[in-house]
């Protein structure tokens, strides 16, 4: 029915009646009837009232709920006072249909003469808003039509999006599986050719193997066996097939001519005159046709990988296609443009529904919220005011449409689309849009290795700028390209340097001289030309060298890369690779005349090992060229974490940034602090300059955001940084810490301001903690504490640390005592909780002069270490804690060899024993010295304390030997999970302990380190004096260390709650006693204090954090708490197990019922909660784990608030359609 709309006629009818009516009734009566007889009845809609109209269109999902139109002489909106009196008498329209405030929303008010008004109530400020008055023009009258037509067809926004098109909905299970069964059984070239280089490209884009994948099936109902790429691509296909037929539905909108059209339409059309029509349709479609032929937009779809399906096309796929468009033509298409920020949402949204987040998190793939993309383009300036800034500096309002921006990991456009609505606006305000576009197109570029990720960019880019399209001049891309940001892989031949672009049907080559003499894409439509033309190699190097203007060994490169293809051609598996090339060089091309002004974004994080061999073969190079391999230590790339984001951001900077340029990504806020990340420091520090290479860096601020868990609540470190392509890194660098006081993430829909208001910012600074080494830890700090903080750093070389006794196989070595006999001690190995690997269980008689007490990580906290001690048997000699060589075991301890011969297979596998163990007898431990055989020991946890990328949790005690059953005195082992500092003398032990319990070395530690790397490098950069019995401040300090041992004994021992004061006032003393050791004033021991109060804030509070028996060995987080009334939740339970103990987790309702096991060290789980009123609920759940079971509870909120969001979003439609000021 709206098909028969005349946009034309009605703007040329409305602009007759205004220029002849000589009063408001004369154009009432005339307007009323033209926007009746041609917009509102062909739209099956009925006005009422008689002094104005009024439309409703009875749906509660519409775009809009009523519409009022009210009417005014011609001239009546030329004067400011009579624009204020016509919108007080809309809004008094408005309030009187309305009834009641919380209604006020649902209407959209217009104002009707000459001109053309709208007026909407904003429920966020209370304010009615006015837009307009404009001109009757097309683009104004085509708003009137689509918010009229709007009334009565449902609204893009995604939770109804996720019920028509999400994955438990039928119609998108049956086009999935049918996409899937089809692709299974498919025999054609190209429809394989298509898939597996699919693979190849997903593969470098994300941590992908298809394990990671198992679950996704039960989502679809697809049945077993498996195959889960096919899976994989079906679900990306469909994903694709929706976005083209919503960006066709654009396309009609604004480049279909005089009548309002649908795309949706005539392909049900062509399904229903039959298959070969649909076909033809959906060929024009997947080839680019409707987006050349109607925006002139040459590249929104070229040679796409979800095509695919063209070639099994049937009836069984037609119908299943056909179902999705027909669901799509019950949305009002024009949302996107009146909300482009609420579609944009929407294919983010709908795609991460389409894949579980697990699945997805696995896989690496992490959404940047909108809030946090705010945040980077605010900090590296892309803003308003620094435009009116530059316009103003250079005397050129087009000097900001002029800024180069670049996305190189551009995902769905996030960031693009951000950007390009900033440009938008100040284009707005400057009365430039009808230049805009142009420039825009130019300037604003997104690259990505995702083929899904392109189109959705593509399609969020083309939404944003659907609105200003009929501005633009010429034809147009749309600057979103499927490429590599890192490198285009090149080789040296004997007939010159060459180009290689890998694909899964062929490696194609070409002369590096063409791409820089800006002849790529000349050559690659000509190819593409006569490809079809079917001409001859021999033929086309003819043509090459007339039409293109190559010579010599350029004309033979190209006919040989032309005749693969040709070859493909007759193989019928062409059609992609000259857009797949033509993408792959666009970051040489682009930047071959002008590089960017701001490269933004959020780069892959992902670990080295985790990319496929042939990516990380060909970017080795790239580390060391970027100086990334320092410091690690002899360590080969590959044996340390290395993240890819720090290779993205030093290329980057180097590759696409103008000198002077900005730079700003999201990376692991980790790369600050670990061995890995030390080249990286420095290149941050200095940037690089090696061989061909000359890149300056300079950081100019750093954002820790560890404690907002910004990406849907998934437990990662996070941190933005922003870079100047400039000379020097000066530091301190600004450093601004956030942290969150509520448990779990931020909320992903919520707004930039919403998240600076609910969270809380602190101004801090990050410096190197060597002084003039930048790739040592940066440490977080204030100016003031630094003052008291750099007396106290260096090295201890007399207080050497060491890492616990690591077995590689604790089951032989964890023993239990089952009893003490004559000839020696009964033991057994049981099975213990989380061990990957196990042994057969024995009971055998060993020696006990190699039987010691055990403690882990769990035994130890401030000031304090359980008696509760387990054994191990170390078959070490304790004077040198060399192994016992087998000759003298078998005489000396034949019983405890006995032992370990039973295990001897398995000991001699231990992949710690292959690599340090070469001439070892196969029982040996390794992590030992004499050292492990000490009286005493200063010992603290390796891993403790909640995720905020901070060590603050760091604590340190003393252990004394003890008197053991069986055993009788001895000195007590440590397994790997704990540090130590050996002593033969109690006092320097208690003496250490005292300084290292400070508040002083605390904030040393917590600022430069984080919770899992509380490594044995601490005594590398704390400065300890070497204790001195004669020492007053010596003695006086291993005296209260002694005292507050004491005390927390009784604290732990006897729950003596009531002595925490006490232990209060001795850690006081400690504090004054440390600072006078090391010459640090009151004042600057008052700023530490401070200092470390902020770092510590961050910390999940402590009711969450406690939730087992050992709180800082395991760490069980509830995130995501907060979830919509009345349908099925999900909660997310983060896990940190650093033991990797088995342990279970149980959750009871209002959750349904679960129970999660995992031994892994870190692990996250998905919980469904069950349909609930709105309110408040207390879930209990369980830990069990090897020593007990313990019970709590956390709080489940239910609440509407992420919903009324939306429909505010929705209420603002009209703000977003017409852009412009009150």
């Amino acid at each position: 029915m709206d098909m028969q709309v005349d946009v034309d006629k009605v703007l040329a009818e409305l602009k007759a009646i205004a220029a002849e009516a000589k009063n408001e009734e004369e154009f009432k009566i005339n307007a009323e009837r033209v926007l009746y007889n041609e917009v509102i009845s062909k739209l099956g809609l009925q006005p009422g009232r008689f002094e104005y109209t009024f439309v409703s269109g009875g749906r509660a999902d519409a775009l809009y709920g009523h519409l009022i139109i009210e009417y005014k002489a011609p001239g009546k909106l030329s004067r400011p006072q009579d624009i204020a009196s016509a919108k007080e008498q809309l809004i008094g329209y408005i309030k009187k249909e309305a009834e009641v405030e919380g209604r006020y929303k649902l209407f959209l008010g217009v104002i009707l003469c000459d001109r053309i008004a709208f007026v909407r109530y904003d429920p966020k400020t209370k304010d009615w808003l006015l837009r307009g008055p404009y001109d009757l023009n097309r683009e104004s009258i085509l708003r009137l039509i689509e918010a009229i037509r709007g009334l009565r067809r449902k609204k893009l926004r995604t939770e109804e999006l996720l019920e028509d098109f999400g994955p438990k909905s039928a119609t998108t299970r049956k086009a999935v599986k049918v996409l899937y069964n089809k692709l299974l059984t498919s025999k054609n070239p190209k429809v394989e050719a298509l898939f597996n280089d699919w693979k190849r490209v997903f593969s470098q884009v994300c941590a992908y193997s298809p394990d990671k994948l198992k679950g996704l099936e039960a989502e679809y109902e697809v049945s077993n066996p498996v195959n889960y790429d096919a899976l994989l691509f079906s679900i990306h296909t469909y994903y694709a097939f929706f976005m083209k037929l919503l960006a066709a539905e654009i396309a009609y909108l604004y480049g279909a001519g005089r009548f309002l059209k649908s795309y949706v339409a005539e392909l049900e059309d062509a399904y229903i005159k039959g298959l070969d029509f649909l076909k033809s349709s959906l060929t024009e479609l997947e080839s680019g046709g409707i987006f050349r032929n109607l925006l002139n937009i040459t590249n929104f779809i070229e040679g796409d990988y979800f095509s695919w399906y063209l070639e099994e096309l049937d009836k069984e796929l037609a119908d299943a296609l056909c179902d999705v468009a027909k669901k799509l033509s019950d949305y009002e298409p024009a949302t996107p443009v009146l909300e482009p920020e609420l579609t944009r949402d929407m294919l983010k949204r709908l795609y991460q529904n389409l894949v579980p987040r697990k699945i997805r998190h696995d896989l690496g793939e992490y959404y940047t919220p909108d809030w946090l993309a705010e945040l980077v383009l605010d900090e590296v300036e892309l803003t308003l005011e620094n435009f009116e800034k530059l316009a103003k500096e250079r005397g050129d309002n087009l000097a900001p449409l002029s800024l180069r921006i670049l996305d190189p990991a551009c995902g769905s456009g996030t960031f693009l689309v951000l950007a390009i609505k900033r440009l938008k606006e100040y284009a707005e305000e400057h009365y430039l849009r009808d230049i805009t576009p142009n420039y825009i197109f130019k300037n604003v570029v997104g690259f990505d290795l995702n083929p899904l990720a392109v189109l959705a960019a593509r399609t969020n880019y083309l939404l944003v700028m659907a609105d200003m399209l009929s501005y633009a001049k010429g034809p147009v891309e749309i600057p979103v390209y499927l490429a590599d940001s890192l490198l285009v892989e090149a080789k040296s031949t004997l007939k010159g340097e060459m180009y290689v672009i890998r694909t899964y049907v062929e490696e194609f080559e070409l002369p590096r001289s063409i791409v820089e003499r800006g002849l790529l894409n000349k050559l690659l439509e000509a190819i593409d030309r006569y490809v079809r033309l079917k001409y001859k190699p021999e033929e086309f190097k003819q043509i090459a060298e007339r039409e293109i203007g190559l010579s010599g060994e350029e004309l033979d490169d190209v006919k040989e890369l032309y005749g693969k293809f040709l070859r493909l051609e007759e193989e019928k598996k062409n059609h992609v690779w000259v857009s797949v090339i033509r993408n792959a060089f666009a970051p040489l091309v682009l930047t071959s005349q002008e590089k960017f002004d701001y490269v933004i974004g959020n780069p892959p994080w992902i670990n080295w090992e985790n990319l496929p061999e042939f990516y990380r073969n060909s970017t080795k190079q790239l580390w060391d060229d970027y100086g990334l391999l320092k410091r690690t230590k002899g360590a080969a790339l590959g044996k340390v974490k290395k993240d890819i984001a720090m290779l993205f951001a030093a290329r980057c900077l180097d590759r696409f940034t103008k000198d002077g340029g900005r730079l700003s990504f999201l990376v692991p806020f980790t790369v600050y602090k670990t061995q890995a990340g030390a080249g990286f420091r420095e290149f941050l520090a200095s940037g690089t300059m090696r061989g061909k290479i000359r890149c300056p860096c300079k950081v100019l601020k750093i954002h820790d955001l560890v404690t907002l868990y910004p990406f849907e609540g998934a437990v990662n470190r996070t941190s933005l940084v922003v870079i100047e392509k400039s000379e020097g890194t000066k530091f301190p660098v600004d450093c601004v810490i956030w942290h969150n006081p509520r448990s779990g993430g931020v909320d992903q829909e919520a707004e930039l301001e919403e998240v600076k208001r609910t969270t809380k910012q602190f101004n801090m600074k990050f410096l190197p903690i060597e002084k003039d080494k930048p790739g040592s830890p940066w440490m977080q700090i204030t100016d003031k504490a630094y003052e008291g903080i750099k007396k106290v750093i260096g090295s201890s070389p007399w207080y050497r640390a060491h890492a616990g006794v690591y077995t590689g196989l604790n089951q032989v070595y964890w023993i239990k005592i089952t009893s003490e006999l004559p000839d020696g001690l009964l033991i057994t190995n049981p099975p213990l909780p989380g061990q990957k690997k196990t042994v057969k269980q024995v009971e055998q008689i060993v020696e006990k002069e190699l039987v010691y007490p055990l403690i882990r990580g769990r035994d130890v906290k401030r000031w304090y270490v359980a008696g509760d001690y387990g054994w191990i048997i170390i078959p070490h000699d304790p004077e040198t804690g060399d192994p016992i060589k087998e000759s003298e075991i078998k005489i000396n301890f034949p019983k405890a060899y006995g032992y370990f011969s039973n295990f001897k297979k398995e000991l001699e596998s231990r992949s710690i024993h292959k690599l340090w163990g070469k001439g070892n007898p196969f029982y040996s431990v390794y992590d030992i010295g004499d050292y492990t055989f000490y009286p005493y020991k200063v010992v603290w946890k390796r891993i403790a304390g909640a995720i905020t990328g901070k060590a603050i949790s760091f604590a340190s005690a003393v252990l004394e030997p003890v008197k053991a059953e069986f055993l009788g005195n001895r000195p007590v082992i440590l397994n790997d999970s704990l540090i130590l500092i050996p002593f033969k003398d109690e006092e320097e032990a208690y003496y250490v302990t005292g300084v290292l319990n400070s508040s002083i070395a605390l904030l040393t530690i917590a600022s430069y380190t984080y919770e899992l790397r509380q490594e044995t490098h601490i005594t590398q950069y704390i400065k300890i004096p070497e204790f001195d019995s004669k020492n007053s401040l010596h003695e006086r300090l291993s005296q209260l260390s002694r005292k507050a041992h004491e005390i927390a004994k009784k604290i732990y021992e006897e729950n003596r709650e009531d002595l925490k004061e006490d232990l209060s006032k001795i850690e006081e003393e400690i504090d004054k006693t440390v600072a006078q050791l090391h010459g640090i004033t009151d004042e600057e021991l008052d700023e530490i204090r401070k200092c470390l109060a902020v770092l510590k804030e961050g910390e999940i509070p402590e009711e969450e954090e406690e939730i087992t028996e050992e709180p800082e060995e395991i760490k069980v987080d509830f995130l995501n708490t907060v979830v919509k009334p009345n349908a099925i939740g999900v909660v997310e339970i983060s896990v940190i197990n650093p033991l990797k103990d088995k342990l279970v987790i149980e959750v009871g309702p209002p959750s349904i019922p679960a129970k999660l096991e995992t031994s892994k060290e870190e692990d996250k789980f998905h919980i469904k909660i069950q349909p609930l009123e709105a309110g408040e609920y207390e879930v209990p759940y369980k830990v069990i784990t090897s020593k007990g079971v313990v019970e709590g509870k956390f709080t489940l909120y239910v609440r509407e608030e992420e919903r009324r969001r939306t429909r505010d979003l929705l209420s603002s439609k009209i703000d977003e359609l017409l852009d412009e000021e009150t």
